[in-house]
């Protein structure tokens, strides 16, 4: 059924509790998994460009400032590739050993924005998110990227609420709620 699985990666525990899903159920339906991780190169662009009033005054000269911005912009992107490279790299190496393919996705804008983009432009059968990334406020919460993914896709989803759940590279079992609705009947058949 789930033939096409989408996780979302950045190397937090979520994450890594995602993988171990998707993974899973890759391998229960003969699927693929589908790594994706967003950065966001032009906020750290736009951030250099708001400080350098700070510069010393060598610096702001118009030929060295355009010297400066470039070298940053291609230190960030480079540096933020290889970031998103890493996290990737580790999911496919989980997946060659599993024997389940897998493809990856690096792409570079606003981090909920660009993972609904792919959503809905891509057919993916599931997506698999952690519930939060690094940004852990309160431990009973969704966090704003999965809260305003889910808001602004129609394909399945499994959110990943506790990571430490799959620390046995298992799971736990999955509770459907049943309302009489088609909708649920259709959770439950998946």
């Amino acid at each position: 059924m789930y033939k096409r699985i989408l996780t979302a990666v950045d190397n937090s525990p979520f994450s890594e509790a995602c993988s171990t899903a998707a993974l899973s159920l890759a391998g229960a339906f003969g699927g693929q998994v589908v790594g994706s991780h967003v950065y966001a190169a032009r906020m750290h662009e736009r951030r250099f460009r708001q400080m350098e009033a700070t510069l010393p005054e060598e610096y702001l000269v118009d030929r060295e400032l355009e010297r400066q911005r470039a070298i940053h912009e291609s230190l960030i992107a480079m540096g933020l590739q290889l970031i998103s490279d890493s996290y990737l790299d580790a999911l496919e190496e989980r997946c060659q050993k599993a024997e389940i393919p897998f493809a990856r996705k690096t792409l570079e804008g606003k981090n909920w924005e660009q993972l609904v983009e792919d959503i809905n432009g891509s057919e993916y059968d599931l997506v698999v998110m952690g519930a939060r990334g690094h940004g852990v406020d309160r431990p009973d919460t969704l966090g704003s990227v999965a809260m305003r993914v889910l808001r602004r896709i129609r394909t399945d989803a499994l959110v990943i609420k506790e990571p430490e759940a799959f620390a046995d590279g298992v799971g736990r079992p999955i509770l459907v709620a049943l309302d009489g609705s088609q909708e649920a009947f259709g959770a439950l058949e998946a």
